[in-house]
């Protein structure tokens, strides 16, 4: 769930308030918090920083906390009115009092706007990019949908493989994904 909100001219304030589970929604997996401040450069690129805590369970349930700042560039472009490109870079350290790591990630995308119509789907790509070992060690593949439920709601349902590289036990995570997301 998530709500923003315009502070000041082009720049807007957003919280996102998110849990994820694992075990076919049995078990937690992550509860987090983020708060972000987006602002427009011009109609194509747009910054932003940001924080995030989240409160991590491994597989035995033991509970880790984790902080993670964040600054973003995003770049959107329109083709022919029905075709939304977006990319967006991060830079990220995250971790805790144990320490911290710094991760390079990126993501396309690209929605398109059914005519006639509300829906929007679309198709991502993101890669993650840990500055220790300057390998590319998880890899996510998205599909999605969108809806407006009102001006100001939309909802939109995702599907998304997660690949993991390089690990002792890479996993392969097939995600569910729901989003309301409130601009007021």
């Amino acid at each position: 769930i998530s709500a923003s909100k315009k502070i000041i001219k082009k720049t807007n304030l957003t919280i996102k308030q998110g849990v994820r589970f694992r075990e076919n929604s049995s078990l937690y997996s992550k509860l987090f918090s983020d708060l972000k401040i987006k602002s427009k450069y011009n109609q194509y690129f747009s910054f932003a920083i940001g924080y995030r805590f989240s409160n991590d369970w491994n597989k035995q349930l033991e509970l880790s906390q984790k902080n993670r700042f964040y600054s973003d560039i995003y770049y959107k472009d329109r083709y022919k009115k029905k075709f939304l490109f977006d990319a967006r870079v991060r830079l990220q350290t995250q971790g805790n009092i144990e320490g911290y790591a710094a991760t390079f990630r990126h993501k396309s995308a690209m929605t398109y706007n059914i005519p006639k119509t509300k829906l929007e789907p679309s198709v991502a790509l993101e890669y993650f990019l840990p500055f220790e070992s300057m390998l590319i060690d998880k890899l996510r593949y998205t599909i999605g949908l969108s809806h407006p439920i009102t001006k100001d709601l939309d909802v939109e349902l995702v599907y998304r493989i997660q690949q993991e590289f390089y690990a002792n036990n890479p996993q392969t995570l097939f995600i569910f994904e729901g989003k309301l997301a409130y601009n007021f």
